[in-house]
Formats: C-alpha cells, structure tokens, sequence
C-alpha cells in the first residue's frame, strides 16, 4: 500500500513521462512509413517544384529513338527544309485531315466522283493576274490562284510562237448554279442525254475545282470555237510542258465519259502532264494506275535529268523520306498522291520503262 501510494503521489510526473513516450512512437511510426515513398518518388517529385506547363510537356523524342516515334512525329520546319540530296535515313509520318483529300493538282472529278466547293479555296480574279499575251472574256473570270503562273507562261510561250493574241480564256471557276444553266442550255437543244455526254451535272464539272480553263478563239470582236488545228494546236502539244493536259482527248471518251473537247485544259502539275503525255494516259488511267505504288515500291520517272518517285497512300497518314522535296495531293475518292523529288538524277538506279 506504501508503494502504491509513493506512485500516485507524483501524479505529474507520470503524465509527462507517458506523453514523451507516446509521442516519441508516433514520430519512429511515421518516420519509418514515409521513407520508403519518399525514396521510391523522388526521382519523379524533383520536378514538382517546375512550372504547371514545364512538367506537363513530354520530352521531344531524340531522332535515333524507335522507329514508332519516329512514324508519329509530325515534320516540323526544319524536316520539311527542301534539301537538293534526299537521304533514305528514315521516315516521317505526314498527318492530313480527311478534308485534304479533295485538295489538290491531281483531284478525279468526273461523272463517278464529284467535288464539293470550299467557301473559300484561292480563287482570283484571272483578268487581274494575268500577262497582257492573251484575253479574258469575260473579265470576270476566276481560277485558282495556283494556276496563274504557269497559265501566263502557257501562253506567253505560244505568243511568242504564234504572234498572236486571239485565245482566250472563256470559262475558269463555275460555281453549281452556273453549270446547272449551261446543262440546262445544251438539254433544250439537244436532249439532256446527249447534253451530259458535253456538259457535267452540277458538282461533277473539273471547272469547280478552279483548275480548268476552256479556250476560245476571239476574232473580229466574235469569241468562236477552239477546235486545237491549225496555229492552236500548238497547245495540244506543249500544253504539258507547263504542266496542263488535254482533259477530254478524242480516243478516250470511253473512258472520260465525255466527248472530246479539244478547248478544255487541266492543270494537273509536274511531272505529271509529261508522264501522262508521254503514255497517253487519261487523268482516270493515271489516278487508277498510280494505287499499285507505294511508299517502299514508288513509281520512278526520270524528267529533265530529275527523278521522281510517285506513290498512293490510302487514308490520311503519309510517309515521307527525310529532307525530301515532296508534294501531297488528294485525289478526291478516297487517298493522296505523293511525289517526291530525288535530284540530281542518279544513272545507277534502275527507272521504270515498263508503265
């Protein structure tokens, strides 16, 4: 009884003695609990004291990371550099929008595919563009601006062959009102079966995308009809050269679906109105043609001593060598066209003759 009475006599002294005890456990408990994530997270929380947007953004891939990082990189300037020594180092994946599809020089618009206008795609006006060498009648018409250049030396070239100044441009961009009247017109004179063998129906003409001109011959204040003989059959053959075609040829109606309009000329770039050209091929034989090509086995043609491989790609993401010259155009059915510059022309690789 002594001894249990020694023991509550210092009442304050136990008090302290078991709180120092409790909270000498609880700080070794906690201690031992977070040093094991502390450690493992470190490495990671070094960065916490960065700003929001610095440790939000992943880390640009090095370029001799995977091949899978690689194909996911979208070029930016420097990859997109036009170098004159194409290397075969690697690749790049190209993302478009399904929208690009319908953009373009190589775009099929015909009577099986037709073509819906942007509201604002590069439209100008030609009258205002164009060199003095040839006419515009009438003054208001609009073509897309990629076109004026090599349009003004089409026909600076054949001033200079012909010295004459009577073709004209008659017909550029139609919106669909405009090729509804034009049908409408043919199909009261001559039925509208025989009309559609001339005119395509509204969102099927070539002459919505900007990149077609029809041609007429203006003499003694009256436009009459182009009909490519005599000193205008010169542009049937050189209109190539400056990258446009003859559309509607007479030995391929059954093909184009259209009868042979020999003022009708599309713009379709280079090399690809020489190619086609050379081969004699519609601009549907071509479009067709160039699926069977692809990134690892391209179409190669040789141009004034430059080669290039031409390819299909199906869908919206395109391959493209490093440092490559290269352009991308829709074929407005369901892909893109790539045609990439390898120049100078190398003699010792092997050109395809047989296409």
């Amino acid at each position: 009884m002594r001894s249990r009475l020694r023991f509550w006599k210092y009442p304050i002294s136990i008090l302290l003695l078991l709180l120092v005890v409790a909270v000498f456990t609880i700080f070794f408990t906690t201690s031992e609990k977070a040093a094991a994530p502390f450690e493992a997270e470190s490495a990671h929380d070094i960065n916490a004291t960065q700003s929001p947007d610095e440790s939000d953004t992943p880390e640009e891939p090095e370029p001799d990371e995977t091949e899978a990082g690689i194909e996911e990189a979208k070029p930016n300037e420097d990859q997109m550099d036009k170098s004159p020594n194409p290397t075969e180092d690697g690749f790049i994946t190209y993302i478009l929008d399904e929208a690009d599809i319908h953009t373009g020089y190589l775009l099929l618009v015909n009577h099986d595919h037709s073509f819906s206008i942007l509201d604002d795609f590069g439209l100008v006006s030609l009258n205002e563009e164009k060199t003095s060498n040839f006419r515009v009648q009438p003054a208001s018409i609009r073509v897309h601006s990629s076109i004026v250049e090599p349009l003004d030396e089409m026909m600076d070239a054949y001033m200079a062959a012909s010295n004459s100044r009577t073709v004209a441009v008659r017909s550029g961009f139609r919106n669909f009102t405009a090729q509804q009247s034009i049908l409408n017109d043919y199909a009261s004179r001559m039925g509208r079966r025989e009309a559609l063998r001339w005119v395509s129906r509204p969102g099927h003409s070539e002459h919505h995308t900007g990149l077609a001109v029809d041609f007429g011959v203006f003499s003694g204040g009256i436009m009459n009809q182009f009909e490519g003989t005599g000193a205008t059959a010169w542009f049937r053959r050189n209109a190539h050269n400056y990258g446009f075609i003859l559309r509607y040829p007479r030995n391929k109606e059954a093909i184009t679906q259209t009868a042979f309009e020999p003022w009708h000329f599309r713009y379709v770039g280079f090399p690809h109105a020489i190619i086609m050209r050379d081969n004699d091929w519609s601009l549907e034989e071509y479009i067709e043609l160039l699926r069977e090509y692809t990134f690892d086995e391209p179409m190669l043609q040789e141009v004034d001593e430059v080669l290039y491989e031409i390819y299909f790609v199906e869908g919206t993401s395109i391959p493209l060598p490093f440092h490559s010259e290269f352009e991308i155009s829709g074929n407005n059915i369901d892909g893109f066209i790539v045609t990439i510059v390898r120049q100078p022309f190398d003699p010792d690789v092997v050109i395809d003759t047989a296409i």
